[in-house]
């Protein structure tokens, strides 16, 4: 999904590009702990799917293993995906 910008002359900020990814993680969020699969990451962001959907304003931890959990921001959600931005850049 590439972002857009909404306003006329506003201008487009480049990402780091994106590593398609396949692996669990763990999602805990204001409705508890839910299972997800990360699609693709980056060191500034990633896309999951859900077991049951977030929502966009989310601080969520996202705990692939017990000792690197990692805070992050909902930024969009359909549905059972989602994307989000980490609050610290992670080295891939």
């Amino acid at each position: 999904m590439k972002h857009e910008a909404i306003l006329e002359g506003q201008e487009l900020l480049s990402r780091d590009p994106r590593v398609d990814a396949e692996f669990a993680v763990r999602v805990h969020c204001q409705a508890g702990e839910i299972e997800a699969q990360v699609l693709n990451l980056s060191s500034d962001g990633f896309r999951l799917h859900t077991e049951n959907p977030l929502q966009a304003g989310w601080v969520v931890t996202l705990e692939a293993s017990k000792n690197f959990p990692v805070k992050a921001l909902i930024c969009w959600a359909c549905g059972q995906d989602a994307g989000g931005v980490f609050a610290e850049a992670v080295a891939l």
